[in-house]
Formats: C-alpha cells, sequence, structure tokens
C-alpha cells in the first residue's frame, strides 16, 4: 500500500490547480515525516521576514504552503516549528524524502 501528502499553496485560497499530490511513501509515517519537514521549511523560509510569532504564523497561513498526511495535525504542528526553529539540515530537508528521488 502506498501513501500520500497532499501539498498546496494558502495564497491560492485552496485552487485545486494550486494542489498536488507526493505519492508512493512506504508508511504513513513516512508520508507524515515529509508532510512535517515541508511545512517547518516553509515556516523556517518566512521566520526571517517575519521574526514575530503571530505575525510568522499568519504569514504562513496567508503566504505559505501546506502539506497534509494522515497521522499530522497541522495546526499544532505549525504552533510547534514556530515556537522551536529548525537547527538542523534535516528538520527542513523534506526532499530527501520524496519517494521519486
Amino acid at each position: 500500500m502506498s501513501h500520500a501528502v497532499l501539498c498546496g499553496d494558502f495564497a491560492s485560497d485552496q485552487d485545486p490547480e494550486e494542489e498536488w499530490s507526493v505519492e508512493g511513501f512506504r508508511s504513513a509515517e513516512a508520508a507524515a515525516e515529509y508532510a512535517r519537514r515541508f511545512v517547518r521549511d516553509q515556516v523556517e523560509h518566512l521566520r526571517g521576514a517575519y521574526p514575530d510569532a503571530r505575525a510568522l504564523r499568519q504569514a504562513f497561513l496567508m503566504f505559505g504552503e501546506y502539506a497534509i498526511a494522515p497521522g499530522l495535525e497541522l495546526q499544532p504542528w505549525l504552533e510547534h516549528c514556530i515556537a522551536n526553529p529548525a537547527t538542523r539540515k534535516a528538520d527542513t530537508d523534506y526532499q530527501a524524502l520524496d519517494p521519486d528521488r
């Protein structure tokens, strides 16, 4: 059984043309880890321009790209990422987990 992550762009207000699926994960946990790193990467890219937690949260929800996978609750994960900046490349390296690589 293959698992997938649904990704999209908040700026496009859930336009189906701006959503894509990353498929082929061997487990739900692998898909969730990809989604976690994807979201964290988005937060870290915005952090420099929006250092305040409230502004960073708002910027992510307006301009960021999301990832949805079974087992990942986006809102609590977003709060974790905002409160705890990434400290290692692996924290944000979602591309390394892409099944198509």
